[in-house]
């Protein structure tokens, strides 16, 4: 008896995971492509402060979408930054603001809307609320790079719960912040169309603009527009497997930041339908430069030029998802080149639903014909 329970749990959960489907139910006729339950990449924006005040890529699906459908989602992202070039070992925690380059913790709220106006294209339109302050949690932060043996970035010599930033750059930019903020960031529009679908790939073009609604002063802006421009791709090798790979250029139109290169690669696991483990690797070039020698790999003895190293960010969470609703959450850091905040956590929601009702549309027409009958 309980052989057979356990046969009809397993038939019961194989259908349920490939839902293999009745194509034509006239003819009975079965498809046996399972239904695809990709639900795209993490979406969010980087953190970093040097890339945070210029437009990046927002993790976009190449797929096309339905027409008239309209997304609206609500972002939280919480930042723990800190880097310190040098530090006095002298028993006591200081604060030498000569050697400090980050130290804050800040909180990012976003709200995002987009809207199919065809199948192939969707244009969207996102909004932040920036904030830095001491933060609260430096102390849980560093305890926890001590138990686990990791590399303190010189926390135990600086005191906690503090705030400066002070980015020094060859390109004459002020990043620059000693008190606590919180201002509206720039408001990024994009527009993406997906040029070439079918069961295996899909293809998108992307372009975007970002006004300049942030300010510089508070580093939540640049004070300048940029332009970007990309293609994105959905690669699906496998019915419960998803690669994506993205690249790109954004142009700051202020003439002083450099053109930045925008990649991605990204992974995803989604062989049920309401849950996907999802892997990402953003790769960035930086927008500035300067001549501060930073050792990045103490085993190799090597230095490089701060801030000149690609960003290499490592994103890893996981989608939920129950019908029209999505749920999202990721950690993200820069362990490789170490071009990226200390630690950035997010969590989002959105929801998807369809204005086809609501477009206006026309009373049917009735049409007959008549056909001449011989007379008698």
């Amino acid at each position: 008896m309980s052989r057979f329970i356990i046969v009809l749990f397993l038939t019961f959960l194989s259908q349920e995971i490939f839902c293999i489907e009745t194509s034509d139910p006239a003819i009975g006729h079965q498809d046996d492509s399972p239904e695809d339950y990709s639900k795209g990449l993490l979406y969010g924006k980087n953190m970093f402060i040097p890339y945070l005040i210029h437009y990046n890529f927002p993790s976009l699906s190449a797929k096309s979408g339905k027409k008239f459908d309209f997304q609206y989602h609500t972002s939280i992202y919480y930042i723990q930054d800190v880097q310190y070039l040098e530090h006095t070992d002298n028993g006591i925690r200081s604060y030498d603001k000569t050697f400090v380059v980050r130290d804050y913790e800040g909180c990012v709220g976003e709200i995002g809307f987009s809207y199919h106006f065809f199948d192939e294209l969707q244009l969207g339109v996102d909004l932040r609320l920036i904030s830095y302050y001491g933060g609260f949690l430096d102390e849980t932060i560093e305890t926890f790079h001590n138990i686990f043996g990791f590399p303190t970035g010189r926390r135990e010599f600086f005191l906690q719960n503090q705030i400066y930033i002070n980015i020094p750059n060859d390109n004459g930019i002020r990043l620059f912040l000693d008190a606590p903020s919180v201002a509206f960031g720039d408001i990024d529009l994009w527009g993406k169309w997906t040029f070439f679908e079918n069961s295996s790939i899909s293809l998108a073009a992307l372009g975007a603009f970002k006004l300049p609604s942030g300010r510089l002063e508070t580093l939540s802006g640049s004070n300048y527009p940029d332009i970007g421009l990309g293609i994105l791709s959905d690669i699906k090798p496998y019915w419960f497997f998803t690669v994506y790979a993205q690249a790109g250029i954004v142009l700051p139109l202020n003439f002083q930041s450099y053109p930045m290169f925008n990649g991605l690669i990204g992974l995803e696991m989604h062989p049920w339908q309401f849950l996907s483990l999802n892997v990402q690797m953003n790769i960035k070039t930086s927008p500035i430069s300067n001549n501060i020698g930073w050792s990045w790999n103490s085993a190799y003895g090597t230095n490089y030029k701060l801030y000149s190293m690609p960003q290499t960010n490592i994103l890893a969470g996981f989608i939920i998802k129950f019908k029209d609703f999505k749920w999202q959450f990721y950690f993200e850091e820069d362990a490789i080149t170490n071009q990226g905040t200390d630690i950035t956590f997010n969590i989002m929601f959105s929801h998807s639903l369809s204005l086809q009702g609501f477009q206006q549309s026309t009373p049917p027409t009735t049409s007959q014909s008549f056909t001449a009958q011989p007379s008698p």
